[in-house]
């Protein structure tokens, strides 16, 4: 005696036989669709990643060299770019000088601010860092 009954097993395929071949057919027909899908589609492009040497110029550029075009009032085109003002901001009403991303930074009025190109600068003009120059400095940014 076997676990399992053949002989019942071959009267329910029998018996069901047009239902077992309606779901393969099925399954076959979304098979081949899906593979038609996949052939019609367009093909991915990947572009490949290029790494350039960095500028050999000895100085470190945090904001990657990124400039934005501005309009002035007379319509010609101006660069703007944070390397031109300074890397770091002071304020004329205050000893501490802050990344210009930093939130106080942010709240110095454009009149009151004091631009600038080093931290040495900075500390030579009667400024101390904030807090934020070292909780918000960039990746492989070293104080001086």
């Amino acid at each position: 005696m076997s676990i399992i009954d053949l002989s019942k097993t071959g009267d329910w395929l029998k018996h069901n036989q047009s239902d077992i071949a309606l779901f393969f057919g099925f399954v076959l027909v979304a098979v081949i669709a899906f593979g038609a899908g996949r052939l019609s589609a367009p093909p991915i492009v990947r572009n490949p990643i290029v790494i350039q040497e960095p500028n050999a110029t000895g100085s470190i550029n945090i904001f990657g060299g990124v400039s934005q075009s501005v309009v002035d009032k007379a319509g010609e085109g101006v660069q703007n770019t944070a390397s031109a003002r300074g890397l770091f901001v002071g304020s004329k009403n205050s000893n501490l000088y802050h990344w210009p991303w930093c939130a106080p930074a942010k709240n110095i009025k454009p009149e009151n601010q004091v631009w600038f190109q080093s931290e040495a600068q900075a500390q030579a003009a009667g400024y101390s860092p904030s807090s934020c120059i070292k909780s918000q400095a960039p990746a492989g940014y070293k104080s001086p």
